[in-house]
């Protein structure tokens, strides 16, 4: 996904940081290409919760979610692109950046395996 640096009327009342046009097909059919996400910046981000995470290649929108041994989650929205999911091993080697939780998609069951 790459970033657009266009500006984005945010709703007044909304509590959204920031916005995002999605570039791909991987937030579908929650986001589609195309759409535009709002974030709010400093959230905190639990299992099922969307992100925008930037892991020091490219900023991807993602399902958060950890497993019994700590292992970390980023899990595509659009499950045929499941071979986009990032896992992140507890022992940090791997380090990614939260930049926001996604608002107003509601609740996204975690998909099981």
């Amino acid at each position: 996904m790459s970033l657009h640096t266009d500006t984005f009327h945010i709703p007044e009342g909304c509590s959204a940081s920031f916005a995002v046009t999605v570039t791909d097909r991987e937030c579908e059919p929650y986001i589609p290409r195309g759409g535009t996400a709002l974030f709010e910046r400093g959230a905190p981000i639990r299992d099922g919760d969307v992100g925008l995470f930037f892991d020091g290649h490219e900023a991807v929108i993602r399902q958060y979610c950890e497993d019994w041994a700590g292992n970390a989650h980023l899990l595509t929205l659009n499950r045929r692109r499941r071979e986009r999911d990032i896992v992140l091993p507890r022992d940090g080697r791997h380090a990614v950046c939260l930049l926001g939780r996604v608002l107003d998609l509601g609740v996204i069951a975690l998909p099981s395996r």
